[in-house]
C-alpha cells in the first residue's frame, strides 16, 4: 500500500498591536494577542500539525513552556520574533529545544536598520543560512524572517546545493506591503516548481496606525483540479499556476492544511498516480471561536 508523504502546516495570521520603546527604539509587543495565542494552542492540540507558524513580533516568552510542549516529537513551532537588545530575533522550538536566530536583514521602517549593515545574499547564504535550516520527517525547510525571504529566497531556490531535498521556505512577517513580497515569490516559483513558499503576515497596528496588512499566502506545486476545488470551497486562489491560496486582508485567521512531497505529486487528474494536494484545508477565525 502506498504511503502518501504529507507535511501538515498551521499558519496563524494574528491581529497584533505593536508599539515602540521610544528611549531605545525597540519594537515591543503589547500582549494584545494573548487570547489569539491561546486559541492557536487549542487548534494545535486538535490538529497536531507538524509545523506551526506565528508572525514576526508575535513571540512572548511567558508561553515558552507551551511552545516547548507543543514542539515535542520532532514538531516545529515558529513562535515569531521579538526585539532583544535592539536586534530582532526569530524564535523557533523543535523537540522542546529553543533556538534564537538573529535577523539578517531589516526594512527602513524597523528600528534595527540603524544597527546592522547590509550583506550580499550570497554571503548571507554561505555564512548564516545553516542556522535557518531545519529537518522534519526527512524533509528540509528554511525558516526566514520577513526581509530575509525578500533578499535571499530567490537565490536559495535556484542554487543546486541549497534547493536539494528542499521542501519549503517559510517566512514570518510583519509587513505593510505584501504585494511586493508576492511579486518576489512569483519570480521564485517561476524557476522552481517543486518548492513551497509559506509566507505568513499579521494584521497589525503600529503606534496607532494600520501597519501589517495580512494577506498571507502559500505557493507551491498544485494541480489545476485542486485549484478548482479550493475555489469552489471558497478559498482565494488566483490564476498563477503555483499559487495555492491566500488569507484575508483584515482578519485574524488560522489556516491548516496537509501538503505532499513535491516528488510524489502528479498534476494530471487522469494519472494512476494522482494524489490530491493540498488536502484537509481548514480556515478558522478567532471571531467565531475557532470553528470552521
Amino acid at each position: 500500500m502506498r504511503i502518501n508523504n504529507y507535511l501538515s502546516v498551521l499558519m496563524c495570521q494574528l491581529n497584533m498591536t505593536l508599539d515602540c520603546n521610544s528611549r531605545d527604539e525597540y519594537l515591543i509587543q503589547t500582549d494584545s494577542i494573548d487570547k489569539q495565542i491561546l486559541m492557536a494552542f487549542k487548534i494545535m492540540q486538535e490538529k497536531n500539525p507538524d509545523i506551526t507558524l506565528f508572525p514576526e513580533m508575535a513571540y512572548l516568552p511567558k508561553w515558552d513552556q507551551n511552545y516547548k510542549k507543543l514542539s515535542e516529537y520532532g514538531k516545529i513551532v515558529v513562535a515569531g520574533s521579538y526585539y532583544n537588545n535592539g536586534i530582532n530575533k526569530t524564535v523557533i522550538f523543535q523537540d522542546g529545544r529553543k533556538y534564537e536566530i538573529t535577523k539578517g536583514y531589516a526594512s527602513g521602517a524597523e528600528p534595527m536598520t540603524r544597527r546592522i549593515t547590509y550583506i550580499q545574499p550570497n554571503d548571507f547564504i554561505m555564512n548564516e543560512l545553516k542556522d535557518h535550516e531545519f529537518w522534519i520527517k526527512g524533509k528540509k525547510i528554511y525558516i526566514l524572517n520577513c526581509m530575509e525571504y525578500y533578499h535571499a529566497a530567490y537565490y536559495i531556490a535556484r542554487n543546486p546545493e541549497y534547493k536539494e531535498n528542499l521542501f519549503a521556505i517559510m517566512a514570518i512577517c510583519s509587513n505593510s506591503n505584501t504585494s511586493v513580497f508576492e511579486e518576489e515569490t512569483i519570480a521564485i516559483h517561476n524557476h522552481n516548481e517543486k518548492l513551497y513558499s509559506f509566507v505568513l503576515n499579521c494584521v497589525s497596528t503600529y503606534k496607532g496606525e494600520e501597519y501589517g496588512d495580512g494577506q498571507s499566502y502559500i505557493y507551491g506545486p498544485i494541480s489545476m483540479h485542486e485549484k478548482e476545488w479550493l475555489r469552489k470551497d471558497g478559498f482565494t486562489t488566483n490564476e498563477r499556476p503555483t499559487h495555492i491560496l491566500s488569507l484575508s486582508k483584515a482578519h485574524t485567521q488560522y489556516l491548516y492544511g496537509e501538503f505532499i512531497d513535491p516528488d510524489e505529486l502528479s498534476r494530471f487528474g487522469r494519472s494512476d498516480n494522482y494524489i490530491n494536494n493540498p488536502r484537509k484545508i481548514t480556515l478558522t477565525t478567532i471571531e467565531n471561536g475557532g470553528k470552521q
